[in-house]
């Protein structure tokens, strides 16, 4: 008794002067502005070294004046919904000016930034490093093979801190393996040899403008400005019959009788067809990332449940990358996107990725209505909704941060495209009950995204934009339409 009462007072004491306090947590990074970096920044690729899939940068940065500069690298990536940059990726980093070396600190909170002290007299800065890109599926996605390489441009590039992306320009060029041939959304400006140089670009037009290459290349104009980039493996591989181009091309004429307009100057499908290159379906603005097996082409029936890829990816052009949620619009690769519309951005785009692809013959509507009923009875029988409503579904891709998942009926995924893709179909089926069959979703397409043809900037909407261009094509509650199956939970899909 005696012993526990002489330490009760020497433990008050020890927790009273002797604990921890937190240190503050100090944001040394200058937030973005709407200005103009000073100059242009010259961002040279080479990507010979493509059996290694190593990148090697060499990066000239423009200053106007001493003291600090952050450099950031890319770290909330459009299109991936979370933050996806490859951050662990970058290797042999060194800074230097006027040809001496230059010391650097990584930021202790945001790992992304880096530190540098410019020395009075310097005009500009030199960054030098190798993206070391993943050489085995257990490492990240495949982007490099001895036959073909798919350069994204915020793998490979710094950008300074304190400045809207928009307001950064950059002239970036490529060396690439001898004999090659590459297509990208980018207006070449010039080739030497196997480098080639790219008019200069603001640094979110340069990020959203991607780069397939390869020693097996088709091109096909699908109509005037789209072009199909096909790569592949193997030469074989490219022998697209009239037929199957024809549905491609299809594709081009349907979309764009549906919205009216077009958001590009031109576009490009970059499509590659491989067995070694990882997959990928990412969108841009003026073209799109699109990979599937080797045989797309030479075993069509076996390519079925690719054929909306394209058609997909296409349709994003209009949504989610001219209009694009407010909320996920961001001035910079730093700033943290909200992605709680996703199921406007990918439910409504994944509906139109089937009906185009049903349109342009590259799926029958048999096949595309068995489509529909799959995913319908799939998500009916999840249990998770009983917990977890829709709208916390777009919170998945930074959640899970799509890793897998040993229980997805009860946790959910990534449910906002294809239960979005229900919801935009009711939507459809109401219109035409309603108009008594005058009007249907293809109404609200025309009058959402047909808009400022040719403008290939971006268009933010709302929540409340949807509801009221709803209305405008057929009066109903619609808000109610929606925050019933997306904001609660339910019993069936």
């Amino acid at each position: 008794m005696t012993h526990r009462l002489l330490l009760a007072p020497l433990f008050f004491l020890a927790s009273v002067h002797g604990a921890p306090e937190p240190q503050p947590i100090v944001d040394s990074i200058p937030s973005a502005r709407d200005v103009a970096w000073p100059g242009v920044i010259a961002l040279s690729v080479d990507a010979t070294d493509n059996t290694r899939g190593i990148f090697r940068v060499t990066e000239i940065i423009p200053v106007a004046s001493a003291g600090p500069l952050v450099l950031l690298y890319p770290e909330w990536l459009p299109g991936n919904h979370s933050p996806t940059g490859q951050i662990p990726k970058l290797a042999g980093l060194k800074f230097s000016a006027g040809g001496q070396p230059l010391p650097w600190g990584r930021d202790p909170v945001d790992v992304f930034a880096f530190h540098v002290t410019m020395p009075a007299g310097a005009t500009s800065l030199t960054a030098e490093f190798q993206f070391l890109s993943a050489t085995d599926p257990g490492q990240g996605r495949i982007v490099a093979t001895p036959d073909m390489l798919n350069l994204q441009w915020n793998s490979v590039a710094l950008y300074p801190a304190g400045h809207f992306t928009r307001q950064i320009t950059v002239a970036a060029s490529v060396k690439l393996p001898a004999g090659w041939k590459a297509a990208t959304a980018l207006e070449p400006a010039a080739q030497e040899g196997a480098t080639i140089r790219y008019r200069p670009v603001a640094f979110d037009v340069l990020v959203d403008s991607p780069i397939f290459a390869g020693a097996n290349v088709r091109v096909e104009t699908l109509a005037p400005g789209v072009r199909l980039n096909i790569v592949a493996d193997q030469p074989e591989q490219l022998a697209a019959t009239e037929e199957q181009l024809q549905f491609h091309r299809n594709l081009v004429t349907q979309a764009v009788k549906l919205f009216g307009a077009q958001h590009y100057d031109h576009y490009d499908f970059l499509f590659a067809l491989s067995d070694r290159q990882g997959g990928i379906g990412l969108e841009h603005q003026r073209s799109s990332e699109d990979g599937v097996a080797g045989h797309y082409f030479t075993d069509w029936s076996a390519s079925l449940t690719d054929r909306d890829l394209l058609p997909h990816e296409y349709t994003h052009s209009w949504n989610g990358k001219y209009r694009r949620p407010a909320d996920l619009w961001t001035s910079d690769f730093r700033t943290p996107m909200q992605d709680s519309l996703l199921w406007v951005y990918e439910g409504q785009t994944q509906f139109w990725g089937y009906v185009l692809a049903a349109r342009a013959g590259l799926i029958s509507k048999p096949d595309t209505l068995d489509a529909f009923a799959s995913i319908a009875a799939s998500l009916d029988t999840r249990a998770g909704r009983t917990w977890r409503p829709l709208l916390d579904t777009t919170n998945d891709p930074v959640v899970a941060q799509r890793q897998p998942k040993g229980w997805v009926s009860w946790q959910r995924s990534e449910d906002y495209y294809n239960e979005g893709l229900l919801i935009w179909l009711d939507a459809d089926s109401l219109i035409r009950e309603l108009s008594g069959d005058t009007r249907s979703l293809d109404d609200f397409a025309r009058a959402f995204f047909g808009v400022n043809d040719r403008d290939w900037s971006q268009l933010t909407y709302t929540f409340d934009d949807i509801v009221q261009t709803l209305n405008g094509v057929q009066p109903h509650d619609w808000a109610s339409f929606f925050r019933t199956r997306v904001d609660n939970t339910s019993e069936h899909a």
